[in-house]
Order: structure tokens, then C-alpha cells, then sequence
């Protein structure tokens, strides 16, 4: 047997080498910079290329010369029937600049023969969309005349490619970059800031330098970066890197080697194709590299697939992966799908959120764009995503639990970024706004597939309504062709489109007379979630782009809710708002005839959130689709009040420089919010203001509410005055009702027509002054509250900075598993909100059993509300459980008892559970019991007020404070009395801090010091009683009678006076003279008895007149000690002194 296959193997190898030989021997060489290799052919002739650099990805290969003379890129206007995004704004009239979808990256990766090229961007170089006859729509792709082992030595590689803003603001961006490369002409220079800038990866095999790799052939061969032609004339040739702050033109280098710029649709400069060697698998036949003995080779041991450049194709039907047990089923003729595509469509419904009845809440109906089957989930979680960021934004994030959303999984052929098939036939046409397409695949019916096919069907199969459908959507039905499905917005509160692309765009279409109502917006561009919200707010809320120039005429200034042209401030819509946070009428653009009430709005800029005339706004808007609100207050805020920015005249200037000159002073005089710590020791004497503004909801009931503010110590307690006053103040306002309620956008009306802006709205403003004796002290804030008639707490000194915690609403069977097509939705409410939601009786025909997570404090992330529902398969017995009667107190009602099922959540008034209760809120109710009133006082005293309160002794519950105020005032009506022989008692004069006399015995009695009939100092001790305590003591003087001069006679420079005698409680006497008859300098001259009636004073001036009075005094012992007593000085009288 081994001597057989030896034979065998022997004929075999005897046979081989009888073939001709044909293979020539190959080697691998070692590629250097500058080296030759000669490869591949275009126009029959071969193409020589260079080794220009090595770096990560191999040597890098460079056309030694020019191959042809192309334009970069076609201009086109074809967008209706394009997808590409990069089809925009310039660029029908020059071009694109965006590499990876243009003409020339799909021509240089094209195998294809003649006129098969797949252009990426749809859109081909034909005539007319390239200058002169330059069109190469027919040509052959540049590869066409490689061989397949030729094209494998070209790696495959992925780099960096820079895009300009169309694409970057697009978020069409990889990588942490963030500028705009900077346009230099020195090659040297031209690469400055490279790395930084704006770029994303590209794959594919051939390609343009960019100006990085031209920058390296610089570095590494001189001037050979400058290009030649077959002629050997120096030539421009295409770079892919755009100019980044440009829409459409590149970069390329010219004859001379400067970097220059040019629009890409011009045929004229040249094309320099390079790619990356293989080295591991390029093998060579032939040549040493040099420019005349270039290498020859390929790689033939390269397996490697058939090379396209295209995106690989979408498998048109995957399976789905999300439920499809909840669906509505479309029947759509050629007005909405003309190839027939979706003529038939399941359409998945998934309930995102659903607190309440459809017929309750406001229902969002979000569809799909752009998703394949397969891509379902990612919709689903997008949707949540978006809708939960839209939350976070007020007016919403008021109403966030009065939202029922529905995810529709309308299904697409193709992801919207590869243009193929999609549901709607979105588009995104030359100004960036994406539109159903009447070019594609449908007419201009397909605009209306909304309100005439989905909703129709949704409000009949889904939605808690359940109105049959009224017409058939593939005929025009008689009479008016729009009316018939007008309800269709009394049901659906919204349509959305979700599109999936990172493009950045977005578009709403509101025109419910003519059946439009709906926006558009991507699902992962940089901005998603704020472009959902501002889209939200047209569909919605009714608002109008804060960036639209224009003049509003009468009519659209009535109709319009946040754009006026009323430049006079006195008249402006919304003039009450003035000064009150950023709002300040402002030109949206210079020169622009378009006023604003902020700069500062995500109507005009999605960086922002809504301004206070867009909150307003809105508020009213959704209060006419829900009831149950009441009043709308705006969040407070504090300034200092210096006057500025008060009155109208200060708000002329509609400049943007004065509206931001105005943010400037508010934040330099804000108090409240996160500027509470600006408030500090150096207030006294200043001015505060509380503002804000309240709309009534009602157009019945006129409110009054009521504004407290304070300065509060850091704990807690109110600051006060030297006197111990609290700094604090109290205001009331009457809010009118909204007369003109009805005119605004009521539920039911196809659009807002006008209404009185002002109507129910009041601007409040509480200014007070503190103190100059204040007593202020470090870490001092202003504290406010705004309470309504019952005393509840509308807004606080918190309110601005409260915190918020996530809520998640779950949809579970009583076993709890999950409930088909439910994803659960996610919102935001104020940190200790009680949720109070009435959960739908039914879910996809599901019965209510229960809830749980309701009716409890929320003070966590991540609370979870979960309703259940009886699954149809599952039989039901109730598990009874007797919930005991609870007896009424003071605080609380009582309750009868009843019974509940464990199980199903119900409640039974009796054991068998025959009886349910349907409404236990209401039912079995035991009023609350009177309260055991008890008092307590703390007695007023002369420095502080007492005050009396009434408890319950039972509760503890304050019922009522009365204030007694401090005996602030107590005096004697005399304190200074002449002797006179008798006993003095002066009247004692006690008056509260209101002004209110005391009554004598009452509230105080009084105790007079003995011996007060002689001259002396004597103490009057107030005792306080009753509400009052505490003692004052107070003091009064008896002084000597008062004597006077009796004669004056004059000597050489003396003079000598005498006064009447008065011995009685007197001990001596004082006499006073001076030049002055105001006695300034006078000088005083002291009689120590009592007899002595005269006195000469000498050492005088000569001839001078001198005034000259007198007094008398008493010397007494007080405590021990020896004080005079003086009498009141007597009538002066002049004398003149001899020479």
C-alpha cells in the first residue's frame, strides 16, 4: 500500500513540472519615504505613485502626478428628492465641503464601469451642477482599471477627517475638538491648531491629502507637495479639508505651494489621488523603487471581499425586538405610500407615561423616523430620554404629571442617515428644517398621515375615548376636507416625530384648520433634548421663534403669545413684567423690527430655558387643557431697591447692549435665590423688594393673597432693631378674575386668535425699608412667603432653589410581571411632593387593581409609582381584610370601618364584598371633634412684649396668638417741682409700644419715697401686674425757692450786689456775671450762708457792663453723699463798672 501512494505522489510532482512556468518570483520590500511604486491604471495609462510618509497606518502614497482635472463636489437643488444632510444652506449654489458624502470620495472608491457610480450623497457631478464640462456622472470609478490584487495592496484605513460648521453643529463631530481650523496659506502654518480642530473618522481605501498629510510631504520631500501635470506644468489640486468656517469651500494647494480656497463645484483644478500601502501583503515582480525603476507589485495573497465604499445595506424586513402585542394596523393608499412600501403598516403603541385617563390629561403621540424593526428599542428609550430632559423645563415641569405619552413604532426600510426608505419621507431641505418630502415616495397628502390616519386610529383602538373612526383616509370626503377630523386635536394634545440621526435640526407644522400639527425633531444630536423642548413649545404651547425677523401687523399682534412690535413700553403686551427677573423689551437681532421680552429664551436660543413671558404663557396655554389649577405664581425673586428699572421710560432702549446693561444691575441688586448670600451687615437704611407676578386661572373667582417677608438670622429667628421691633413686613393684593378666558385658546379652538394679555395677571411688588438701627448680623438672609387666603404656602425663599427628585411611573399585572408594550416614564416634582394621581380604570383593556407608591411624602431619586392591572387570563378573588374604624379627634376626622382586598386594592363596606366603595375619599367620613382650649401668658414687660395663647391641650395645635405689647413708655408728668412747704406726688404716665395709656392699678400700681414735702431727690417705683411684670423706677427733685436782685451798684472797677433773703430750705447762694448776656464765660461766685443777702465782686474792668444773676441752693445727703440742690437762676440785671 506505501509503495502505491509513493507512486501516485511521484506522478503527481512529474506532472506539475511539465506545466509552462508563468510566476514570476516575488519579493516583500522595505518601503522608504520617497520611494516609487507603479501600480494600478486610469485613462490606459499607469498610475506612479510615491511613498511621501510613514505613519500609523503604513506608508503613505501620493500621485506623483495630476490624473485628471474634477470638480470637488456638485452643486445641486435637487433636495426634494436627496436625504443628505449635507444638501444645505450654500450649498446648491457651490457645493459641499463634507467629504465623506461627496462626488469625489465616491468617485476615487468606485470599481464601478461607466455611469454606475453609486454617488454617496445622491445627488451626481452631472451638466449644469459642475462649471463648464466638467461632468463626470459617466465616467468609469477611479478604480475601474485597477485589478482586484491592486486594489487589496490599498489599506483600508480609518482616519481623521476635519468637517466645517454645517456638520459640527450638526454634532457630526467625533472627539473632544472644539475650534475651527485656522485659515493660513503658508503651507508651514497651515496645520497651527490641526488637533483641535472639528473632525470625524472616515473609512475607505483611496482619498485626498488633508492638509496635515500635505504639511508631512512638505516636511519629508520639499517641494514636492507642489503638483505637475502630464505636461509638467505645475497645477492646483483638491485637499479634502474644507475651510471649517465655510459651508462649502476647500482647500487646496496651488501652483505656487500656498494654501488657497475655492468653491467645489468649479472643474478646473486638479486631482491627486493617495492611499495607504498594505506593506504586509504588497509584494513586487519588479523595479528598485527608484523613479525610473519603480516598484511593480500588488498584493495577491490578500483575501479581501469586493471593495464598495458604500454603506452596507439594511436588511429591508427585521425582525422586530419590542412587543408587537399592542398595535394599530394602517391601511395607507398611494396619497401616503406610493411604492407601496407601508401600505399596510403594524404599528406597535408603547404607553411611555400614563398617570391619569387619556380623557383627563394632555396625550403626546410620538412617532418614529428613520428606525428599522430592529432599532425599536433604541426609539423607546430615545422617547423616554427626551421626554424626561423636556420635564425638567417650566411651564412643564408644572403640568409633568398631566401627560399621557405614547410611543408609536412606526417602523422604517432603512436608518434615516443611509437615505434610503423611511416611514414619513422626512427630509432636510436647504434652510436645515426637516419636512415630509411630496417628492419621495408620497404626494402632499402624506403631510397630513397624522391627524387623518394615525390619530383616527389611536383614539379609536388606544386612547381611553374610544371615538370610532369618522372617515376613510384614502378618499376626500364630502364637503369640507379638513373638519371631519378636527377631534382629532380635541384627543391628541400633540403629535411628535423622533428622527433618528445625530444631525441637528428640528421643524414644527401647526396649522389645525388645515389638519397640521406636529414637530420634528432628532433623537441624538448635540442638542436633542433642548430642540425637543423648543419644538414642544410651537406644537404645544403656541410660541413663536424668538429668532424670526419680520413686523407683526394688528392682527398677529393680538394672535402672537411672545413676540410683539409695539416699541412703546407703556403699550407692550407685556408691560406688568418689566424689571421682573431678565424680562426687558429687546430687538431678538440688530436692526430688527421684532421685539423680546428676554434675550435670554429657548425660543430664541436653545442654550436657555423659557423666559418669564414664554412660562406664563404656556401655564395658561395647558391650564385650558387640564383643569384643576387655580393660580399661576411666577418664582419670586428679591432685589435692593434703588428705583432703578421701576417705571416704563427706564425700558425705552430696545437695544440688546442695554438689555444686557439691565441683567447686569439686577444681578448687582439681586437678593433671592442663589444670590440669598449677597444680603449682609452693611443693609441699614436700604430699600428690598418682593416681586412677582400671578395670573388667575379662574373667570370667576377673584383671589387675595398675601405677601410676608423678613430678615431671618442663620438660625432661623427674625432679625429685629435697637427697640427689638422684628424687621418684617405684611402686604395684601387682590389677583382680578381672567375675564378673558374664554378667548384664550379654550380646549376645542383650532388655534389662538387674540386675547387681552393683561386679563386676571397682576404684577406684585412689596418694597420695604430697613431700619437704619437695624441689627443685622453676618449670614443674614431675606425670607418671604406668598400665601393664598387659607393660608397655604404658594412660594417661598426656597422655592427658586428647591430641590427636585425623579418619580417613575411602572405598569404591572398583580403578579408583577411587567404589562406588555408599557417602558415606563420618568419626570420631575419638588423634593416632599405627595402625589395625588387618579390612575386610569383600564390599560390596553386592562382592569385598575391598585397602586402603590401614591400618597406619600417623595424624598428619594428613582421613586417608583407602580400601577396594577388585572391580567384578562387571570381569575380574581378578593382577599377581604377588615380596616378598622378610626375615632375622630381635633385633628383628624374619623373614618368607619371597611374592608380591602389584599389582591385587587378595592374596597368593601362589608365582609362579603358585595358593597364596593368606589370613592373611599368621600365615604364613611367622621368629623373632626372641637379642640380642649387651654391659655398660656407671658406677661408684657417695659422691654419686650408678652403675649397670650390660646392651645389645645389635647393636640398641642396653637389656635390664636394675641400680641401684648411692651410697656414701651413710662414717665413722671413732673420731675422738677419748686418747695413749697407740702408733700409733692407727680402723676405717673404708663403707655404701651401702640400708644395705649395703661390703667393705674389695673396694669401697674405706684410707691412714693417719704419726706417729699422738702428739697431733695425722690424715687416713684412703678410695680407692673396683670398682663404685665416687671418694676421701673423713675425720680423726681424738690428744688429751693428761687431768690432775685435787689440792687446793683457800680464801683471802680467792682460793683456790689444785693438780693432778697431766703432762708428757708435754702443753704447759701450762687451769683453768676459775664460780659455776655448769654453768660458764656461766665464766672461764678459761691455765699455759703444763708444770711448773707450781698456780695462785692472787684478786679474788674473799667466802664464795662457786666450782667449779673443769682440762685440759691440747698446741700442734701442722697445715699450717704453731699449734692447741692439749686434753685432756677433769677432775672439777670446789668450793671457798668467806673474807671
Amino acid at each position: 500500500m506505501t509503495k502505491k501512494i509513493t507512486a501516485i505522489f511521484l506522478a503527481l510532482c512529474m506532472a506539475i513540472s511539465a506545466l509552462p512556468m508563468t510566476i514570476q518570483a516575488a519579493s516583500k520590500p522595505d518601503i522608504k519615504v520617497g520611494d516609487y511604486v507603479k501600480m494600478g491604471a486610469y485613462n490606459n495609462a499607469s498610475i506612479l505613485w510615491r511613498c511621501v510618509s510613514i505613519d500609523n497606518n503604513g506608508p503613505l502614497m501620493l500621485a506623483d502626478k495630476i490624473v485628471d482635472t474634477l470638480a470637488y463636489d456638485a452643486k445641486t437643488n435637487d433636495n426634494s428628492n436627496s436625504k443628505s444632510h449635507s444638501r444645505s444652506y450654500k450649498r446648491d449654489d457651490y457645493g459641499s465641503n463634507y467629504w465623506k458624502d461627496s462626488n469625489m470620495r465616491s468617485w476615487l472608491n468606485s470599481t464601478a464601469a461607466e455611469g454606475k457610480v453609486d454617488w454617496l450623497c445622491g445627488n451626481p457631478p452631472k451638466d449644469g451642477y459642475v462649471s463648464g464640462v466638467g461632468a463626470y456622472n459617466e465616467k468609469a470609478g477611479f478604480l475601474n482599471a485597477f485589478s482586484k490584487s491592486e486594489i487589496a495592496a490599498m489599506k483600508t484605513v480609518t482616519q481623521r477627517s476635519l468637517v466645517s460648521h454645517p456638520e459640527y453643529n450638526k454634532g457630526i463631530v467625533d472627539g473632544d475638538a472644539n475650534s475651527d481650523l485656522l485659515y493660513y496659506t503658508d503651507i508651514s502654518e497651515a496645520v497651527a491648531n490641526y488637533d483641535s480642530s472639528y473632525f470625524e473618522t472616515t473609512t475607505e481605501k483611496v482619498f485626498l491629502l488633508d492638509v496635515k498629510q500635505a504639511n508631512a510631504v512638505w516636511k519629508n520631500l520639499k517641494g514636492y507637495y507642489v503638483a505637475y501635470n502630464n505636461d509638467g506644468m505645475a497645477w492646483p489640486y483638491w485637499l479634502r479639508t474644507p475651510v471649517t468656517d465655510c459651508n462649502h469651500d476647500m482647500r487646496y494647494i496651488s501652483s505656487s505651494g500656498q494654501v488657497g480656497r475655492y468653491a467645489p463645484w468649479y472643474s478646473d483644478l486638479g486631482v491627486r489621488p493617495a492611499f495607504y500601502l498594505d506593506s504586509e501583503y504588497f509584494v513586487t515582480t519588479s523595479g528598485s523603487g527608484s523613479q525610473s525603476s519603480p516598484y511593480i507589485g500588488s498584493a495577491p495573497n490578500k483575501q479581501e471581499d469586493d471593495y464598495t465604499i458604500s454603506e452596507p445595506a439594511e436588511d429591508a424586513n427585521p425582525d422586530w425586538n419590542v412587543s408587537t402585542e399592542q398595535s394599530i394596523q394602517l391601511t395607507l393608499g398611494p396619497w401616503y405610500s406610493n411604492d407601496g412600501k407601508y401600505s399596510n403598516p403594524t404599528i406597535p403603541v408603547y404607553t411611555i407615561q400614563k398617570t391619569r385617563s387619556d380623557t383627563e390629561n394632555m396625550v403626546v403621540v410620538v412617532c418614529g423616523e428613520g428606525y428599522t424593526k430592529s432599532q425599536q428599542g433604541k426609539f423607546i428609550n430615545d422617547v423616554k430620554r427626551l421626554w424626561q430632559d423636556a420635564m425638567k423645563y417650566e411651564p412643564y415641569r408644572s403640568y409633568a404629571d398631566r401627560f399621557n405619552v405614547y410611543a408609536l413604532c412606526t417602523a422604517s426600510e432603512s436608518t434615516f442617515d443611509n437615505g434610503g426608505s423611511t416611514f414619513f419621507d422626512v427630509i432636510v431641505d436647504k434652510y436645515n428644517s426637516p419636512v415630509i418630502s411630496n417628492n419621495l415616495h408620497g404626494s402632499q397628502w402624506k403631510n397630513h398621515i397624522f391627524e387623518r390616519c394615525i390619530g383616527p386610529e389611536f383614539i379609536e383602538k388606544i386612547h381611553d375615548a374610544h371615538i370610532k373612526k369618522k372617515c376613510d383616509p384614502n378618499t376626500i370626503p364630502s364637503g369640507s376636507e379638513y373638519e371631519p377630523y378636527y377631534y382629532v386635536h380635541d384627543y391628541i394634545a400633540q403629535f411628535a416625530m423622533v428622527v433618528n440621526t445625530k444631525s441637528d435640526f428640528g421643524g414644527a407644522y401647526n396649522n389645525r384648520e388645515y389638519g397640521f400639527h406636529y414637530f420634528i425633531s432628532p433623537s441624538d444630536s448635540y442638542r436633542a433634548s433642548k430642540t425637543f423642548a423648543h419644538e414642544f413649545g410651537h406644537g404645544l404651547l403656541g410660541l413663536g421663534d424668538e429668532y424670526s425677523n419680520g413686523y407683526l401687523l394688528d392682527d398677529k399682534e393680538l394672535k402672537s403669545l411672545n413676540l410683539s412690535s409695539v416699541e412703546d413700553p407703556e403699550k407692550i403686551k407685556w408691560r406688568q413684567l418689566l424689571g421682573f427677573r431678565n424680562t426687558y423689551t429687546c430687538r431678538n437681532a440688530y436692526g430688527s423690527k421684532m421685539l423680546v421680552s428676554s434675550y435670554e429664551c429657548i425660543m430664541r436660543d436653545t442654550n436657555y430655558q423659557f423666559c418669564e413671558v414664554c412660562r406664563l404663557q404656556g401655564f395658561k396655554r395647558m391650564s385650558q387643557l387640564v383643569k384643576d389649577v387655580d393660580l399661576y405664581v411666577a418664582t419670586p425673586e428679591v432685589k435692593e431697591y434703588t428705583g432703578a428699572y421701576s417705571k416704563p421710560s427706564d425700558f425705552t432702549d430696545l437695544e440688546t447692549s442695554s438689555y444686557y446693561n439691565y441683567t447686569y444691575n439686577r444681578n448687582d441688586r439681586l437678593l433671592s435665590g442663589n444670590s440669598k448670600s449677597r444680603f449682609n451687615t452693611n443693609m441699614n437704611g436700604k430699600k428690598i423688594e418682593l416681586r412677582t407676578v400671578i395670573q388667575n386661572i379662574s373667570d370667576k373667582n377673584a383671589r387675595q393673597l398675601k405677601f410676608k417677608m423678613w430678615i431671618k438670622h442663620s438660625d432661623g429667628s427674625v432679625a429685629t432693631d435697637s427697640s427689638g421691633n422684628p424687621l418684617q413686613t405684611v402686604q395684601t393684593f387682590d389677583i382680578p378674575v381672567w375675564n378673558d378666558k374664554a378667548n384664550f385658546w379654550p380646549l376645542g379652538a383650532l388655534d389662538h386668535i387674540k386675547s387681552d394679555f393683561n386679563s386676571g395677571l397682576k404684577s406684585c411688588s412689596l418694597i420695604y425699608q430697613i431700619p437704619s438701627d437695624a441689627q443685622l448680623k453676618s449670614g443674614d438672609t431675606v425670607a418671604f412667603q406668598v400665601l393664598d387666603e387659607n393660608g397655604n404656602v404658594l412660594a417661598d425663599d426656597n422655592t427658586e432653589t428647591q430641590r427636585y427628585t425623579t418619580v417613575s411611573i411602572q405598569y404591572k399585572f398583580e403578579d408583577g410581571s411587567e404589562i406588555p408594550n408599557t417602558a415606563g416614564g420618568t419626570f420631575t416634582v419638588p423634593y416632599g411632593t405627595k402625589l395625588d394621581l387618579t390612575p386610569a380604570k383600564t390599560l390596553y383593556d386592562y382592569e385598575f387593581i391598585k397602586v402603590d407608591g401614591l400618597n406619600k411624602p417623595i424624598v428619594s431619586d428613582g421613586t417608583v409609582v407602580t400601577y396594577y392591572y388585572k391580567n384578562k387570563n387571570e381569575e380574581h378573588t378578593h382577599n377581604l381584610t377588615l380596616v378598622a374604624a378610626k375615632a375622630a379627634t381635633c385633628t383628624d376626622g374619623g373614618k368607619e370601618a371597611y374592608y380591602k382586598c389584599e389582591g385587587c386594592g378595592k374596597f368593601y363596606e362589608d365582609v362579603l364584598g358585595t358593597k364596593e366603595i368606589t370613592d373611599l375619599a368621600s365615604w364613611g367620613n367622621i368629623a373632626k371633634i372641637a379642640h380642649t382650649t387651654k391659655q398660656t401668658v407671658t406677661k408684657a414687660t417695659p422691654t419686650a412684649n408678652g403675649k397670650i395663647v390660646n392651645y389645645c391641650s389635647v393636640c398641642k395645635k396653637t389656635l390664636s396668638t394675641t400680641v401684648i405689647p411692651k410697656a414701651s413708655s413710662i414717665k413722671l408728668k413732673a420731675t422738677s417741682l419748686t418747695y413749697n412747704g407740702k408733700v409733692r406726688t407727680p402723676k405717673v404716665i404708663v403707655k404701651d409700644r401702640t400708644g395705649k395709656t395703661l390703667v393705674k392699678n389695673t396694669d401697674y400700681t405706684v410707691s412714693y419715697a417719704k419726706g417729699r414735702k422738702y428739697v431733695g431727690k425722690y424715687a416713684v417705683k412703678i410695680t407692673f401686674k396683670g398682663k404685665y411684670s416687671g418694676t421701673k423706677t423713675l425720680y423726681f427733685t424738690i428744688k429751693p425757692k428761687a431768690t432775685s436782685i435787689s440792687s446793683l451798684k457800680a464801683g471802680s472797677k467792682k460793683f456790689t450786689v444785693k438780693w432778697k433773703k431766703q432762708a428757708t430750705q435754702t443753704t447759701g447762694y450762687q451769683v453768676q456775671y459775664s460780659a455776655s448776656s448769654k453768660f458764656s464765660k461766665a464766672k461764678t461766685v459761691t455765699v455759703g450762708k444763708n444770711t448773707t443777702v450781698s456780695k462785692k465782686i472787684s478786679k474788674l474792668s473799667g466802664k464795662k457792663k457786666y450782667y449779673v444773676r443769682v440762685r440759691t441752693y440747698k446741700t442734701v445727703k442722697i445715699n450717704g453723699k453731699s449734692i447741692r440742690i439749686y434753685s432756677g437762676w433769677s432775672k439777670a440785671k446789668t450793671v457798668t463798672t467806673k474807671k
